[in-house]
């Protein structure tokens, strides 16, 4: 081996974690036009390799992004609960409201229970809680009009308006979703989902590979923060990984769903992967066409 070396045939470098971290972190940002970008050494969601301690980091990176004096949004999903278990807090956020981005229901998995995970915030950083008390979904629109007209639901909804931060999860997997395997939705709305090639869903406003949010007319039946005003939030931060869920997390930036991104390196590198396949194909595909054209 010194031999090699000596003659030149062997080369032999070291890699820099942080360096490859830092260059994959500058890729995602300059490709997805994102405000921040904070990649973990270690998956943070279940089933993944030592996940409690990526958990822990991803508590660590939100704890610097937490101010005092704000109103912060919080999301459902298995990640949420996972995250809001594991928070580092160190300091104080007297001044600031956490606040569910949707309603609840008992039929969903432990995981859906919003108003859980924004007593875990508010609790670590003894900040403020706002809770709401309503389902997720109702049967009838009218009843969604009497319940955004109590007062308790006004405060939310008053609130959402001027929400500061938003911490959301990103959903995959549209056929598995609680929601339609508990039949929570009709089986009706996740063909729809299906014909339109959905990839995934941020606070159950579905999406497909290009970010296009798909238009339903469940969403009348829903109690949640409508698509307008989440959009206005101005720091999105979505918590994601795992390789099943690339191409939800792919569909959620180009959309602008989130500004945000939190994942591991596994799955940014994945993300970069085939983000990239994606735009040589389009570049393929488009002068392809304009070839198509100029034989016309």
């Amino acid at each position: 081996m010194k031999q090699a070396r000596e003659l030149g045939l062997v080369e032999i470098k070291l890699r820099d974690p942080f360096l490859e971290t830092e260059i994959i972190k500058e890729k995602l940002i300059e490709r997805f036009e994102l405000k921040d970008v904070f990649i973990t050494p270690f998956p943070f969601y279940e089933g993944g390799k030592n996940y409690h301690i990526g958990a822990s980091l991803v508590g660590q990176i939100l704890d610097e992004l937490l101010l005092d004096g704000v109103n912060v949004g919080i999301g459902w999903g298995s990640t949420m609960e996972i995250i809001s278990k594991n928070l580092v807090p160190t300091k104080k956020l007297k001044k600031t409201t956490f606040v569910p981005m949707t309603g609840g229901t008992n039929q969903l998995p432990h995981y859906f229970r919003t108003n859980d995970f924004v007593r875990n915030f508010s609790e670590s950083y003894e900040a403020n809680a706002k809770y709401l008390f309503a389902p997720f979904y109702v049967e009838d629109p009218l009843q969604k009009e009497y319940l955004l007209a109590s007062d308790d639901l006004k405060e939310i909804i008053e609130i959402w308006k001027k929400l500061d931060i938003a911490i959301v999860g990103i959903g995959c997997y549209i056929q598995k979703s609680p929601l339609f395997q508990n039949k929570i939705f009709d089986e009706k709305y996740l063909k729809l989902l299906l014909e339109s090639n959905v990839v995934g869903d941020v606070l159950t406003h579905f999406f497909d590979e290009e970010g296009v949010v798909i238009n339903l007319e469940i969403y009348k039946y829903l109690v949640n923060i409508s698509l307008d005003d989440f959009l206005k939030i101005d720091l999105r931060i979505g918590i994601a990984g795992g390789l099943q869920k690339v191409q939800s997390i792919i569909g959620a930036l180009r959309g602008r769903l989130i500004n945000v991104l939190i994942t591991d390196m596994e799955t940014a590198e994945m993300i970069l992967k085939n983000a990239q396949k994606k735009r040589k194909f389009d570049s393929i595909a488009s002068r392809k066409i304009q070839k198509e054209r100029k034989t016309k």
